[in-house]
């Protein structure tokens, strides 16, 4: 399988992907014994604190995190260990090998989106501050807009839409195809999808579906905030803005679809007791 995603275009590789999680995606019942938890790690999402909350929820040995250059480079990694793992994480877009190296059985399929003036703020901050970055040069010595304009990475215009629709890296299709594949790709190939905007509630989903004990967090992989969204020009947000489109549209979407499922399983009540109980044990560690 890995020969052949070599060879194939993104798109190809994205279409076989879509069909793949079509026929195992589990959208029902998560079955401990026998499905996969895969949380597609979008950057700059606080999916690192996410996956520190899967994390913990795990044995060690039943984890696998990688990222899509090192499973490129090393696709044997999923068969490494004894037992196959039962949680995968990392940076995977849609068009990646991982889908092509995953087993045939049901897999319980996670991703967090985030607003992209938020998210491309804090890609902004994280690559000025990690001095050893491939993009730390573009970043150093420029404004956000001088470094947008320069436009060192796909991420930072509809890179959400991108990754979720087989655009990230070749290929070109405009704001509507974008959204519009992203959504049914979201739809049809993920049992959920959170929003950093909803972070608690996200949490409070993943622990109906997944049955998880332990959801008590402090952020992690935090951006050193050179630049916080108050301090904004309002031309610096509109050209956010205008460079990200579709994801306005896709993030907008999936919040109101996280709302709405996060109401009807959990509700309000847990919300605030959950946060109560997080707030407590947040401050053990002040």
């Amino acid at each position: 399988m890995a020969i052949s995603w070599s060879s194939n275009s993104d798109i190809e590789n994205f279409l076989s992907n879509v069909e793949f999680l079509k026929k195992h995606l589990r959208t029902d019942t998560y079955n401990q014994s026998t499905d996969l938890i895969c949380f597609s790690h979008v950057p700059k999402t606080a999916g690192s604190s996410l996956e520190n909350i899967l994390f913990k929820n795990h044995q060690a040995k039943d984890v696998l995190h990688i990222n899509a250059p090192d499973l490129i480079r090393h696709p044997a990694a999923l068969s490494m260990k004894k037992r196959p793992p039962k949680l995968v994480c990392g940076h995977h877009p849609m068009h990646g090998i991982l889908y092509q190296l995953l087993p045939a059985s049901p897999i319980f399929h996670v991703t967090m989106l985030r607003h992209p003036v938020d998210r491309v703020l804090s890609y902004y901050n994280y690559v000025l501050g990690k001095t050893d970055h491939p993009m730390h040069a573009h970043a150093k010595g420029q404004s956000l807009s001088e470094f947008l304009h320069a436009l060192p990475s796909p991420e930072l215009a509809n890179g959400q839409s991108k990754r979720f629709s087989g655009y990230l890296h070749q290929g070109q299709a405009n704001d509507d195809t974008l959204y519009d594949t992203a959504v049914a790709t979201l739809v049809h190939c993920f049992s959920l999808v959170l929003t950093t905007e909803l972070f608690d509630q996200s949490l409070l989903l993943l622990q109906f579906h997944l049955g998880l004990k332990d959801l008590h967090y402090t952020r992690s992989n935090v951006s050193t905030p050179f630049i916080k969204r108050g301090d904004l020009a309002k031309d610096e947000v509109a050209l956010i803005e205008a460079m990200n489109q579709a994801d306005l549209r896709l993030c907008d979407w999936a919040q109101k679809r996280c709302l709405a499922q996060f109401d009807q399983f959990v509700g309000t009540h847990a919300l605030q007791a959950f946060q109560h109980r997080n707030a407590q044990w947040q401050s053990w560690f002040q």
